[in-house]
């Protein structure tokens, strides 16, 4: 059974079991079910007792279901095995109904009936949450949608909301842009940009209450989920809600007089979703090709390589490859050796993800609800419990731990007060290794930057050597705590019974407490020079090609080399510290409501709310740091001997709001809804701080027409709606027109002895800063099929950011500081968003389900000034775009002119043409001309403004094709009037983000898989993984690249000749180019879960309603379009929860990656 359906039914069935038991004891047996419309007629006919068995389509009991002789109001209520008994007139009819069931006619022919109900999916899914309120789905205007909380989040090992949201949801993007555990995933609606100085991420609300990260919410507290995607929807919430609301609704009570509790448990294993498979021998071969094109012969940082190195990897790799492990040592002669020179070099090669990473790494959720009724008092109590393991298996300490708690009370006073309260409350707490107090270069960039044959273990003497390996385990532990806690009181007093008014005050404090152990490391020395090798009388040590002491003399003997043990972190240096770092804030929410619903007559409803928000924050933050620590095994602020340094600051910002919203439905087809907010913020101007943002939307039920009557058989619903309304953004920064001084503490004493304190020049602001205003358009239909089965949802959206906050123009370079910033520029986002959802039971109890989104949006710049570069802001530039060459192919061999000797011809050349043939020691006869590589087309265009150094176009290099036809390939000014032979290859936004669900249910079993997907997105890649010949010198480089790069055996490779980069992602022949974009779309099979469901006439022997056992698959399985490099897909360049803008120097890849999980689970309900 539908799982949703099962949870509500249980919910219900137990307010109705109670009713039924009251009733049993008080009635002998009868009960009223429910009033009914048609007096009682008193019974003449003769009666018989019939027992009635209600079942659902998978055969179990339905406990509480009504069972009512038609016309009349005897009836009854089905016990715990789903019968109910009742003495009824012969050859009536009874009906039989219950919560999310379609009601049954039955004619009573037998005194044992059994009673099969079918699930009625339009009934499940009528009912909206909204701002401050619900709505029926079918006389919704907005664009809003409701997840199916149980198909999306229970059942699954997900750490947390939002990636259990990834796909659901058409316009809502969830991208995971970094697996390090603890992290949030990276949410936007509609678009990935909003406001360029400003945020563009939606507001998340729980219980109408903003909250700091999605990571606090415990899944199986959450009773519904709503996204509200347009002005018209979101405008009720105000200033934050410009991009967005993920409104989230806790699990409040029970309506029945008896406790029920559940539990779910889940105990899983992750491991890397993608191998990465790094270059061994062909990455050597690559390094030495890329010496030899440069006319050198020798590269490397800390470890060589030279072409008779190769030879000796070569060799080494034929003898010992695959008969070493990590246990094995580093031993002088048979893995590495040192040259005449005193430089350093290894033959043997090293996997960093057999040193470092933890396979299956364990995790486990607990998960305990309890809820119930008491007289007019009900109440909900849920704990959690996460424990997840990283995949650093050498830290000390790598997991994050989440205890979640929370309670809601309410209780009816009377019939005109209702009074509630609750409290929540959640603790984060992360462990990892502190290796370094950079986030620009962490162990998972020195994992992949070096060569694989820089070394990783233990040398022959047992001693560590420096790796990252060796750091992550000599590292003490950093530990990042969060707490969150907020208390709320609420009432509604029900004035009449159509007017309610209701108060609600909420107080959350959120506190972080970030402590960073340092430490300081010792090993044997991989980047500095080897040192000699003596025995006990020092004796020099010789060694043969197998590692093992010989005398000197012996032929092949070598004299021994060690690595210089000793603690090469300087005291002081990073990471040699104890860091602190707290912050502490405190938020206070007020909403106060009023509504009022006016059923006019028949046809005329009206339903009004007022109301008013408000919303304080307030935050301190400070650090403390001191150096030069005394006990590294035991850090602590009062063993160190260096210095100590702090800081702190304080922000704050408060939003005030009153609101109303006016509903009104015409005959059940025609509808109408207003909205007018008048928002107050405090981070603009006092005379500019007030603005009104009103919103529309309207909608036409077609389907409700006389007119449509031909197409009920097969048309259950269609409703047309639109929308148009504008809210003020204010997600900028608190200091944008108050003019601050920097100050810093400087170098220089004054005469005194004392540090000089420098100022820096004072910001310039513009006095007329005001709100950003965000204005959607949106229009879209609702449609149901086939008695509601089939559903599907279209929306096309037009959102402009007007008056979004930019850079004034004309300030000089000479000004002192940065442009003031104020409403000047503009965005549009225009998208377009489909739903499909189907849901069938057969008569032989298969439910099937299905449910597939799809969504696109794209973003122009509108207005921004009068720039026309193309790398900047220029008016028409489409958000994301990509400006590169088009690549014909690589050029062979025979595109160029060889001498006799085996070489190619040279020339001189400019502007794309040939000038004049080479001679060596004579100048060319154009200035400005280069030399280069002869080509055998006469007409052949010279691409000479790329080349450098000692880079010549040649064999295996990308040829371009010259767009504008000026036999010249260069990118004229860079303006978007000339802008040469460029032009937009791609774009880094990812388009056409689908997900698509497949469920199936049968007599108990359950089974579910769900597909998750980008169409389009592209980037230019950035370091190692993603750039071939980053940089040789280090060499750290995929097998990917290094297995299928130009050679002359290898004229169909997809990768260009071996070159060094020095360190840049693009230059001389690899320019950014359509060739070698990244092709980041993706699919993954996100989900596959298969369950049983007890039979509960086992379970409730040991007093278990239900019982479901469960095993699932997380990310198991992802198809892309790498060519197997050992990126994820998913991957945002740069982008962690250390750091979000430029994490690991910004490298593509280059980060903890992404992981897949198997799990199994338990979910009981008592």
């Amino acid at each position: 059974m539908n799982e949703e359906h099962k949870r509500r039914g249980f919910a219900h069935s137990k307010t109705l079991m109670t009713a039924a038991i009251c009733a049993l004891f008080l009635g002998g047996g009868q009960v009223m079910a429910h009033e009914a419309e048609a007096p009682i007629t008193q019974e003449v006919q003769q009666t018989m007792n019939v027992t009635v068995k209600v079942l659902d389509s998978n055969g179990e009991p339905i406990i509480g279901a009504n069972v009512v002789q038609k016309g009349t109001a005897n009836g009854s209520i089905t016990d715990f095995n789903g019968i109910a008994k009742l003495d009824v007139s012969r050859n009536s009819t009874i009906l039989v109904s219950f919560v999310g069931y379609k009601t049954q006619e039955v004619k009573v022919t037998q005194s044992l009936m059994s009673v099969t109900l079918k699930e009625d999916t339009e009934v499940l899914s009528e009912v909206v949450v909204v701002g401050y309120g619900t709505q029926k789905k079918e006389n919704l205007t907005g664009a809003v949608a409701s997840v199916d909380v149980a198909k999306s989040l229970t059942g699954r090992q997900i750490p947390d909301v939002g990636r259990g949201l990834q796909g659901t949801t058409p316009g809502l993007s969830v991208v995971i842009p970094n697996g390090e555990i603890g992290s949030d995933p990276t949410m936007k609606i509609r678009g990935q940009i909003g406001s360029i100085n400003g945020s563009s991420t939606p507001l998340i609300l729980l219980d109408n209450v903003e909250i700091p990260s999605i990571q606090m919410i415990n899944p199986e507290d959450i009773e519904s989920i709503s996204v509200l995607k347009d002005a018209a929807a979101s405008s009720i919430y105000g200033a934050k809600a410009a991009f967005g609301v993920v409104l989230i609704t806790s699990k409040k009570g029970a309506n029945t007089d008896k406790v029920t509790v559940d539990y779910s448990g889940n105990f899983s294993w992750q491991n890397i979703s993608k191998d990465f498979e790094m270059a061994g021998v062909d990455g050597v071969r690559y390094r030495v090709d890329a010496l030899k094109r440069a006319g050198s012969t020798l590269a490397g940082a800390f470890w060589y390589v030279t072409p008779e190195h190769l030879e000796k990897v070569e060799a080494w790799n034929s003898k010992y490859a695959g008969k070493l492990g990590t246990d094995d040592p580093f031993v002088f002669g048979r893995d590495w050796y040192v040259d005449a020179n005193n430089r350093k070099f290894s033959m043997r090669f090293f996997d960093p993800y057999d040193y470092m990473i933890r396979d299956w790494a364990p995790s486990m959720t607990h998960n305990v609800t309890i809820s119930g009724k008491s007289g007019k008092t009900t109440f909900n109590v849920g704990l959690g419990y996460l424990d997840q393991n990283g995949l650093m298996k050498l830290a000390k300490h790598d997991d994050f731990r989440r205890y979640n708690g929370s309670i809601r009370l309410s209780t009816e006073l009377n019939k005109y007060v209702t009074l509630r309260t609750g409290a929540i409350y959640s603790k984060r707490n992360k462990r990892y290794a502190y290796a370094t107090n950079s986030t620009t270069a962490d162990p998972w960039l020195y994992m992949y930057r070096w060569d694989a044959f820089y070394p990783m273990g233990y040398d022959e003497h047992g001693r560590e050597m420096r790796s990252p390996a060796s750091e992550i385990h000599q590292a003490n532990t950093a530990n990042k705590e969060n707490n969150y806690l907020n208390f709320s009181i609420g009432a509604t007093v029900k004035l009449t019974k159509d007017w309610n008014v209701n108060f609600d005050y909420t107080y959350a404090g959120e506190d972080e407490v970030w402590k960073k152990n340092g430490t300081k490391f010792t090993a044997g020395n991989t980047w500095t020079s080897p040192v000699a090798r003596y025995d006990a009388n020092g004796n020099r040590v010789y060694v043969n090609d197998a590692g093992q002491v010989v005398p000197e003399g012996t032929p092949g003997a070598m004299a021994a080399f060690d690595l210089d043990y000793y603690q090469y972190t300087s005291d002081g240096a990073n990471p040699d510290h104890i860091r602190r770092e707290v912050e502490n804030a405190k938020r206070h929410t007020l909403n106060i409501t009023t509504d009022y619903n006016w059923q006019i007559n028949d046809d005329n409803n009206l339903k009004v709310l007022l109301g008013m928000n408000k919303s304080d924050w307030e935050s301190e933050d400070n650090w403390s740091q001191i150096t030069n620590l005394t006990d590294i095994a035991n850090p602590s602020w009062d063993k160190t001997a260096g210095t100590q340094t702090s800081s702190g600051n304080m922000y704050w910002d408060s939003q005030l709001g009153f609101f109303g919203r006016l509903n009104y439905n015409l005959m059940d087809r025609y509808l109408l809804e207003a909205n007018l907010r008048y928002d107050g913020t405090s981070k603009f101007p006092s005379h500019l701080q007030w603005r009104w943002f009103p919103s529309f939307s309207a909608g036409w039920r077609l389907s409700e027409e006389p007119f449509m009557e031909w197409s009920k058989p097969v048309l259950s619903s269609f409703k047309f709606r639109g929308s148009w309304g504008t809210i003020g953004d204010q997600t900028v920064s608190n200091t944008l027109y108050v003019p601050t001084i920097s100050q810093s503490q400087q170098s220089w004493l004054d005469p005194s002895g004392n540090k000089i304190m420098g100022t820096g020049t004072p910001a310039a602001v513009d006095a007329n800063i005001t709100w950003q205003d965000i204005t959607t358009l949106d229009f879209g239909f609702d449609a149901r099929f086939f008695n509601g089965d089939l559903g599907i949802t279209f929306d096309w959206f037009q959102r402009d950011t007007e008056n979004m906050i930019v850079p004034a123009e004309g300030a000089a370079l000479t000004y002192g500081t940065g442009a003031p910033k104020g409403n000047h520029g503009s965005l549009r986002t225009r998208g377009w968003e489909v739903a499909l959802d189907y849901n069938h039971r057969f008569e032989n109890g298969l439910a099937v389900n299905a449910m597939f989104t799809l969504s696109d949006a794209q973003t122009e710049v509108t207005a921004y000034g009068s720039t026309k570069a193309v790398s900047d802001w220029y008016v028409g530039k489409t958000y994301g775009e990509i400006w590169g060459y088009r690549t014909d192919r690589l050029y062979q061999k025979e595109d160029f002119v060889y001498n006799s000797d085996g070489n190619i011809a040279q020339v001189w050349a400019k502007n794309g043409k040939y000038v004049a043939d080479y001679v060596p020691g004579e100048p060319s006869p154009v200035s400005g001309a280069k030399q280069m590589n002869k080509l055998s087309d006469p007409n052949g265009i010279y691409q000479d403004y790329f080349e450098s150094g000692t880079f010549h176009f040649g064999p295996g290099d990308p040829k371009f094709k010259d767009l504008n036809g000026d036999g010249d390939i260069r990118p004229g000014s860079n303006e978007i009037d000339n802008h040469g032979d460029r032009e937009v290859i791609g774009n880094t936004t990812p388009r056409y983000e689908w997900g698509f669900r497949l469920g199936a249910e049968w007599h108990g079993f359950d089974a579910s898989v769900f597909f998750q997907g980008v169409g389009s997105r592209k980037i230019w890649g950035s370091g190692f993984l993603a750039v071939p010949g980053y940089n040789t010198g280090d060499g750290a480089m995929p097998q990917a690249i290094a297995g299928d790069y130009w050679t002359e055996d290898n004229t169909d490779a997809f990768w260009p000749a071996a070159q060094n980069m020095g360190g840049s992602d693009s230059g001389y022949g690899f320019q950014v180019q359509d060739r070698y974009l990244l092709d980041m779309s993706y699919w993954r099979i996100k989900n596959i879960t298969v369950g049983y469901t007890l039979p509960a006439h086992l379970t409730k022997k040991a007093w278990i309603n239900k019982a479901r056992i469960y095993v699932a698959c997380e990310n198991f399985f992802t198809f892309d379009n790498l060519r197997d490099l050992p990126i994820d897909p998913e991957v945002i360049s740069g982008v962690s929860m250390f750091n979000s803008s430029n994490y690991n120097s910004g490298r593509t890849g280059v980060g903890t990656p992404a992981m897949k999980n198997v799990s199994v689970g338990i979910q009981l309900n008592f």
